[in-house]
This record gives C-alpha cells, sequence and structure tokens, in this order.
C-alpha cells in the first residue's frame, strides 16, 4: 500500500464515514475524511463531481466542503477497503522507497507545527499528482516558509544549507560544471576560491560524483543542502530554453552581420526587413516582445550607448537591462519596429508613434511605440498595454492595493454626490487606471448609465459602455465627450484630462448633473487644482465643481520571506521626516529592510502596493480654491482636516513593514521640511 492510501486510511475519522452510506461513496467516487476549522475534507478523483456531492453531503453534515483530488487509484482501492469494513486505521508504516525521506519531512513539519495533518495530506495528493517532492509541494501550497523547510531540511540531514547570499552570487561559478552534469546529477556549483568548490545539492551526492567533480573542476567539492525549490528555480533561470533560443539568434544575427560589410541603401533595408519575416531579425524582435511579456514588464527601451544598443526592461518601476544587441544589425531591428507599427521607415531625424498588436499564449497583447532621435542615432520605447481584463461586476467593492479602510471610507463619500469631478493623480504606470475602476465597479448598476472614453481600453466590465479614442478618425477625448452628454449618461470616465479643451467639458457635464472621474499628471493632490487652473479653468468652477482629489504612487513590496528587522540610524529618518521629535521616535521603532532570497529572485521585494493622499474638497478648501490660494495653502487645510500626505502614508507603510526606506526615496525624494 502506498504512502498517500495509507495516509488517506490513517485519517478517516470514522464517526463521520459511519454517517454516509457506503453505496454512496462507490456511486458518486468520494470519502469523508475528517472535520478541522470548520470544513468538511472530503476526498475525490478526477472523475468525481464535485456539484452532486456538495448537494449530497449537505444532507449530513453543516460544515462547508474542502475537496482533496487524489489519483483515480487511489481512491477506489480506498472505497473499497471502507466498503469492507476495513474501516479500523491502520499504523502507519512508511515504505522504504525514495519517497520515504519525504514522508519523514512532512512528519517532521507536522511535529514542529509548521502544518497540520490536513494540510499534509493536502500536500500529498497534490505532489503525487504533480510527481513533485512533498517539501517544494509544500512551500508551492503556501503551507510553509522557505525557511521552515529548509530548517526540517536541516534537522533530518544534519547538512549545513545554502545561504542566499551565495545563491545571490552562483552566476559567478554555474559554468564550472557542464549542463548536463548539473541537471542528471541534481547538484549546483554556488561559490568557489580556487580550491574549494561549494555545491549545493538535493540530497547527499554519491562519492563517485564527487569524482567527477575533481576531475572536471580541479576543486575539492564541499555539499550544502538546498531545497529542490532552489534548484528548481537556479535551473529555470540560467538554463531556460528561452534564453538558449534568444542566445543563438544573436548568433546567427552576428555570423549574418559579418558577411554584409558594406552599408546598405535606404532602398536595401527596405527590401530587406520585408523579405524578413521569417528571419533572425523578425524572430529577435518577437524574442525581445515575448521575454517582455513573460518577465511582467510595463516597457521596453531600446537605447543606443557608445558601443552599441542595448534592450532594458522596466519590471515594478525598475529598468533592468536585459541584453546587448548585436552591432551592424541595429537599424535593421529599429527597421523592424517600424514595419510593425506603420510608421515611415525612411524617417530618422523626427520623433514617431505608432500602434501594433500580437498574440501571445491565447491573449491579445496591444503595444504603444516612441521612436526619439538621439545624439544621430534613434531610440526606442515599447509601452506593454496588458490584455484587457474583465472585472465581476457583481462585486460592489472598493480594493485599494496597500489603501486602509480609512482611505476607501473617504472615497465612498466622494462618489456619494451624484454630480462633480473625481480626480487621480500621478505619474506614468501610478495605476490611477486601475483605482477609477475600483471606484467606477462600486457605482455599476442597472439604474445608472456609465460610459468610459479610454486610450486604450485596458479593463473590460460588464453593464459599462465603453469607447475608445481614434486620433486619426478623429475621435478624441473632446469629441467623443460631446458625443457622450447626448447619450443621457449619469457617470463619466475619462481616460485623462490632457487639454483645455476636454476640462472644460467635463467642467459643463459636473455642472449640468453628471459624475464625471478622470486622471491627470501632477505631483500632488493640492498640486491638481493648481494643474486644472493653469490649464484655462475658471477658478470659481473649479472651486464648484471639482469633489475630490487622489493622489498616488506605487512603491515595492518587502518579500516576506526574506525580509529582515533592523532600528533606521538618524541620519535615515531625517531623509524621510522633518520633524526632530518624530525622528526620534521613529528610529526607536523595528522597520524593515530588504535582503533578497530565491523566492523575490534576489530583489529583497514581490509585487507593489499603493500610497494614497486622498483630499475631499471641503467648504473651507472650496473657498481657497475661489479666491486663487496657493497649492501649500491647500494642502495645509486639507492636512488639518485629516488628510495623510503621500510621505505620511508611505511612512506608515514602513512602520508595518510593507515597505522601505530606500523606496520612500525611490518614489518620493528626501523631504527638506
Amino acid at each position: 500500500m502506498n504512502e498517500l492510501l495509507n495516509r488517506l486510511k490513517n485519517s478517516v475519522n470514522t464517526q463521520i464515514l459511519n454517517q454516509v452510506e457506503n453505496s454512496l461513496l462507490e456511486e458518486y467516487k468520494f470519502v469523508p475524511i475528517s472535520v478541522k476549522d470548520n470544513f468538511l475534507f472530503v476526498a475525490i478523483n478526477s472523475d468525481s463531481d464535485k456539484d452532486r456531492i456538495n448537494v449530497k453531503l449537505k444532507d449530513y453534515f453543516p460544515q462547508q466542503i474542502k475537496f482533496i483530488q487524489v489519483p483515480d487509484n487511489d481512491l477506489t482501492d480506498l472505497i473499497f477497503d471502507l466498503k469492507n469494513n476495513n474501516t479500523e486505521p491502520a499504523p502507519y508504516v512508511p515504505e522504504e522507497t525514495s519517497a520515504s525521506k519525504e514522508i519523514k519531512v512532512g512528519e517532521l513539519l507536522v511535529q514542529k507545527g509548521y502544518i497540520t495533518d490536513v494540510q499534509l495530506l493536502q500536500a500529498l495528493a497534490e505532489s503525487k499528482r504533480q510527481k513533485a517532492p512533498i517539501g517544494s509541494t509544500l512551500f508551492k501550497l503556501g503551507f510553509v516558509t522557505l525557511v521552515q523547510l529548509k530548517e526540517i531540511l536541516h534537522m533530518q540531514t544534519g547538512f549545513d544549507l545554502v545561504t542566499p547570499e551565495q545563491l545571490a552570487n552562483q552566476h559567478n561559478f554555474i559554468n564550472l560544471l557542464p549542463e548536463d552534469f548539473i541537471k542528471t546529477n541534481k547538484i549546483l556549483p554556488v561559490s568557489s576560491d580556487g580550491k574549494t568548490l561549494i555545491l549545493g545539492v538535493v540530497e547527499p551526492v554519491k562519492p563517485d560524483v564527487l569524482k567527477e567533480v575533481i576531475y572536471l573542476t580541479g576543486q575539492n567539492p564541499k555539499q550544502l543542502m538546498m531545497t529542490h525549490y532552489e534548484f528548481e528555480t537556479s535551473i529555470n533561470t540560467f538554463f531556460s530554453e528561452q534564453k538558449k533560443e534568444t542566445a543563438q539568434i544573436i548568433k546567427n544575427i552576428e555570423e549574418e552581420s559579418a558577411e554584409f560589410q558594406a552599408e546598405e541603401t535606404l532602398w536595401e533595408q527596405v527590401d530587406n526587413e520585408l523579405r524578413d519575416s521569417t528571419g533572425n531579425v523578425a524572430k529577435f524582435v518577437n524574442q525581445i516582445i515575448t521575454n517582455g511579456i513573460d518577465s511582467k514588464a510595463s516597457d521596453i527601451h531600446i537605447e543606443p550607448r557608445l558601443t552599441g544598443y542595448i534592450v532594458r526592461y522596466r519590471k515594478d518601476g525598475m529598468l533592468q537591462k536585459v541584453l546587448d544587441i548585436p552591432p551592424k544589425v541595429e537599424s535593421s531591428i529599429i527597421a523592424r519596429f517600424k514595419v510593425l507599427s506603420r510608421m515611415n521607415i525612411a524617417e530618422h531625424r523626427r520623433p514617431q508613434d505608432g500602434t501594433f498588436s500580437i498574440k501571445y499564449k491565447n491573449d491579445s497583447f496591444d503595444f504603444r511605440i516612441n521612436t526619439l532621435p538621439v545624439a544621430g542615432k534613434e531610440k526606442v520605447v515599447i509601452r506593454i498595454l496588458a490584455p484587457a481584463v474583465s472585472l465581476n461586476a457583481a462585486d460592489r467593492k472598493i480594493n485599494l492595493q496597500g489603501g486602509t479602510d480609512e482611505d476607501v471610507a473617504k472615497i465612498k463619500n466622494m462618489v456619494s454626490c451624484p454630480n462633480g469631478i473625481i480626480l487621480t493623480s500621478g505619474p506614468t504606470g501610478s495605476g490611477k487606471t486601475t483605482t477609477l475602476y475600483s471606484v467606477l465597479k462600486s457605482l455599476n448598476d442597472e439604474h445608472v448609465n456609465i460610459t468610459t472614453i479610454e486610450d486604450p481600453i485596458e479593463i473590460k466590465l460588464e453593464g459599462i459602455n465603453q469607447s475608445q479614442i481614434n486620433p486619426k478618425a478623429g475621435i478624441t477625448f473632446a469629441s467623443c465627450m460631446r458625443a457622450i452628454l447626448r447619450q443621457d449618461p449619469d457617470i463619466i470616465l475619462v481616460g485623462e484630462i490632457r487639454d483645455y479643451e476636454t476640462l472644460e467639458i467635463a467642467i459643463s457635464a459636473a455642472l449640468t448633473g453628471h459624475l464625471v472621474l478622470s486622471t491627470v499628471h501632477t505631483n500632488s493632490a493640492a498640486a491638481t487644482v493648481t494643474r486644472l487652473i493653469e490649464m484655462g479653468a475658471k477658478d470659481y468652477l473649479v472651486s464648484s465643481t471639482l469633489t475630490g482629489v487622489i493622489a498616488q504612487r506605487l512603491v515595492r513590496k518587502l518579500c516576506v520571506h526574506c525580509k529582515e528587522e533592523y532600528s533606521a540610524s538618524h541620519d535615515e529618518a531625517r531623509q524621510i521626516i522633518a520633524n526632530e521629535q518624530q525622528i526620534n521616535d521613529f528610529t526607536n521603532k523595528t522597520i524593515y529592510r530588504s535582503k533578497g532570497c530565491s523566492k523575490c529572485n534576489f530583489t529583497g521585494y514581490t509585487g507593489r502596493l499603493g500610497v494614497y493622499e486622498i483630499m475631499p474638497i471641503t467648504k473651507e478648501i472650496k473657498k481657497l480654491i475661489a479666491i486663487g490660494a496657493h497649492d501649500l495653502e491647500i494642502e495645509e487645510t486639507a492636512v488639518n482636516n485629516g488628510m495623510l500626505t503621500l510621505n505620511q502614508s508611505c511612512i506608515n507603510h514602513i512602520l508595518k513593514g510593507e515597505t522601505t526606506i530606500e523606496e520612500f526615496l525611490r518614489v518620493l525624494g528626501i523631504v527638506n521640511e
């Protein structure tokens, strides 16, 4: 009997099992296991009908049901044993197989209190289905942290463990052993001083493999244990098929470019580009784009340097160099992008804008591209517009990633007004559109007519009329708004207020009883008022129509698996806080800084969260706007009325252990006063 089946039999609560007729087990293909934390855990297989089982078990049990899918044969054998009155749990004796070590890992985790028996049971079923080690499965399911797993691994084997610092520097030593040898023996070179080679191993290595390491490197090997998850991550990082394909394309391009030394004429460039639809340049361009999508980059930068062109991706707000473009083919690659986006391939002296779309992994991605002449060459920046996603219109909750309940309450008060203008402000990529759609979702109702004007449509929402601007066809924000006002709207969302014409129509709409939501590019909530007046709006009209402003930024979120606590120095605190008393209080509190681990790709951060400055336009602020007060006066009044500035909001995130002082300085800068 295998381990999973043995564990299942051992976990069955006979009192619960006896409440269900035996004939139902075979008919519906399920076995009730036990009740824990007000959940009934039920084993099923791939043929089981969850809905029918749910309906049937409601007659017997009041608890919510959680299903554990197990291999088909195991469930059949279990039902057979239970039907033959073999319900007394058998003592659990692991088989002496290679998997027995994995079972012991699970047992140790249970003994330490890191996981429950039910979690172990779920992980065993998933482990068998995915054919993956139990430790990695527990980690991927989120039942244990990498630190806990490594602690158990050390207890079990007695070996020291690979450190995050060694993994972060392994790129310097990965080529000491051949790829095939690494994959076959599941060992990774992680460090070396020229005499001793530190190896990360998934399980203790046999002596003949160590002898081979000595022969290949001339160094004495020392084994350190690493988890299967860390090994897999390293293999995917250094030996991914995608990287090999990119390297091969670059090699082919370099070989081809070496054959053509003569300068090509413009017509030859165009002719070669149009013929290259299945050639190496086209493949390389496709690889740049698809790698950017896979990396979850927001922008792709192709830019000249003194020695050639490079490619950089912007991920989580940070630019990272990813590769060098082979010499002599830069013009062909830029020409390929121009052809894709229907630009003028012969124009190198003026900036150009274009768009193109590709289908990748069953999704359609749109791209905005801009070229800019720089120092006799051309720079290309491509904005990756994620495929439009659909939101659940039934979910009426306002979700602010990183926002507090108080922030949500302020926004709810703003949108409760049937007319006026609500604006979100911040730089490009700060999450303004996402916030607006969260607000729009809360207002979505069959009794109101909601219409949007966007460039492009990024989020689809049932029950909302969404239109996209097309300047070439004469459909701009302003012209589209005029048409929408004749469509009997209640709520209007404008993607961005860029000019006075759009602003004027938005103010007119607000004055005539409509609620208008939009975005502007300003540095703070109070500065938004100044920007609207500077665009040409009368101050008394802004005062009458503006309901609220939400300024926001995105900061990177600390990795929960590797962040380390410390106390900030006086100099560090002074960079983000101006008041001396507050500085002293801050230095006495525990905060966190980034470290880096395999879970966060050694950056110390995973994902981003919002920093919000929410300014409702109160009667007092309306008076200040109407008399043309400075934005500092407006901000001071808003703070006195309870507004948290962007700085204060980010400091709160730091104190909660969600981000760092470095992120504060990167996004908001040093506080001077």
